[in-house]
């Protein structure tokens, strides 16, 4: 029997590498495996097609990928025998920098540690994986903490912008999940650096007020004046 599978990511930004990896695919049958194929856009071009298998070096099966366009993009991974065949499917979404609308960048995180420049993980050719996850957490901790648009709807990441200065943020965040991610020891230097951005983005989020786009106009201009929300408690004199 075939059992194809991969991991990969469900949304990209266009023209940002990512990777296919089909490593954990695995067979019981008899028969030898002859091929690993990889289709990075099926359903459009299902032409396009890379047999990535080399035998018993599964470290390979994997194939490294941008797309050029927005949309809904189809990957299939199909396994194959002598006399039998099986495949998988799997949606990504490849959307553009501005529907993004990440909060930090690479310079950002450069500006602190730049030896990431060099450790970007492989099929990565940056590290907007982690900006986005980072935006992600800043939105689960507005919403956690009770931050909210005046119709009690959540904040969703189109209503962030420059005026938000939340870049600081971000890129403490991003750089948390990034060491998590590139720690492979209990090394005093990676716990340090964990710590060390852990503290940074708890003072990062003492935001006094944070501008957002309260009427969902693509802008933050006058009509959002006064809708702001805090990170901290607001204190009043007499």
């Amino acid at each position: 029997m075939l059992f194809p599978k991969a991991d990969l990511d469900n949304l990209v930004q266009i023209l940002d590498m990512f990777r296919i990896d089909a490593k954990d695919s695995f067979y019981t049958s008899g028969e030898l495996l002859t091929e690993v194929n990889i289709y990075p856009d099926f359903i459009n071009n299902p032409g396009t097609v890379f047999n990535v298998y080399i035998e018993d070096e599964v470290e390979c099966w994997n194939l490294d990928w941008a797309y050029e366009t927005a949309g809904d993009y189809t990957v299939r991974v199909e396994l194959k025998t002598a006399t039998e065949d099986k495949s998988i499917d799997y949606i990504i979404s490849a959307i553009t920098e501005e529907d993004d609308n990440l909060l930090a960048s690479d310079s950002d995180l450069y500006s602190y540690e730049n030896e990431l420049k060099e450790r970007k993980l492989e099929g990565r050719n940056s590290w907007k994986y982690a900006h986005r996850k980072a935006q992600e957490e800043i939105l689960q901790y507005l919403y956690k903490n009770g931050k909210y648009n005046q119709d009690g709807t959540p904040i969703t990441k189109d209503q962030l912008k420059s005026e938000s200065k939340l870049s600081f943020w971000a890129a403490f965040e991003a750089m948390l999940i990034i060491f998590q991610d590139l720690k492979t020891s209990n090394s005093a230097a990676f716990n340090e650096k964990l710590v060390d951005y852990s503290e940074k983005r708890g003072d990062a989020r003492e935001i006094y007020m944070i501008k957002i786009d309260s009427d969902r106009d693509g802008i933050i201009d006058e009509e959002d004046e006064g809708l702001e929300i805090t990170t901290k408690p607001k204190f009043f004199t007499r």
